[in-house]
């Protein structure tokens, strides 16, 4: 097998900076990894420059483009394939508006969307980008995430976006919503992309139980008012059941 010491040695960072819980300072890599100050402090500055690790004052974390890296894995044929299915059955056992969902940076992508012939039109077809930490579906998948991979995703961003006067402002806020929904086990987005649209959504993780999706589940209501608790039960009962099922499917379940 070639030897490639600096890729060795940039993996190894990135490994070790996967591990940790907290941001990692240069001097800390040099000591864990034993490895030449002038060579570690070489490539964390390749690795910021291709987004894959963040520089913070405390140190170092991994980059957004590791997310990236992630998100393009799962963003492949068997993915949706798995999911088209179950995504068209949501909307028509529902009556709403169901899609598919992945994480590609701080921005939630839709790779599937499926409406049921009486739903409201949703902003949310295949390829629109909404940051995640407004949508259903973002949340529920970083919900799953570890707090410093959230703060790696967010790391590029230079405050948070509002666009209905809803949503989280803040990242304690965000980790705030981000526990309620890993507690809860699904995500509700109350009109904040748009003012009369509300979301649940639900995660799909794959065999190591790492998130890699989500399913969402969308329908109108009043602007201003959250949808019924009865409603937004069925809903996120529905959604978890749908999530399920696809992650079952990527696992290879019969």
């Amino acid at each position: 097998m070639p030897e490639v010491p600096a890729l060795r040695r940039a993996v190894a960072i990135l490994r070790h900076l996967s591990g940790a819980n907290r941001p990692v300072s240069a001097g800390a890599l040099v000591r864990a990894l034993d490895l030449p100050r002038s060579s570690v402090y070489d490539l964390l500055a390749v690795l910021e420059e291709l987004a894959l690790v963040a520089k913070t004052d405390d140190g170092y974390l991994l980059g957004a483009g590791v997310s990236e890296l992630g998100s393009a894995y799962v963003r492949s044929d068997p993915l949706r394939r798995q999911a088209q299915p179950v995504v068209r059955d949501l909307a028509e056992s529902t009556g709403g508006t169901a899609q598919l969902a992945v994480l590609r940076g701080w921005e939630t992508v839709y790779l599937v969307k499926e409406q049921a012939v009486s739903s409201a039109a949703i902003i949310t077809a295949t390829g629109v980008r909404m940051p995640a930490y407004l949508t259903a579906t973002g949340r529920a998948i970083m919900s799953c995430m570890e707090r410093r991979e959230v703060l790696a995703l967010l790391s590029a961003e230079d405050g948070f976006v509002n666009r209905t006067g809803a949503g989280p402002g803040t990242h304690r806020e965000l980790a705030e919503l981000l526990r309620r929904t890993l507690a809860e086990g699904y995500a509700v987005e109350r009109g904040e992309i748009s003012p009369h649209i509300w979301t649940v959504a639900a995660p799909v993780v794959d065999h190591l139980e790492r998130p890699v999706a989500a399913i969402g589940l969308s329908d109108t209501m009043t602007e201003g008012e959250a949808p019924h608790p009865e409603r937004e039960a069925a809903a996120a009962t529905a959604v978890r059941r749908s999530a399920a099922a696809v992650t079952a499917r990527l696992r290879g379940a019969r």
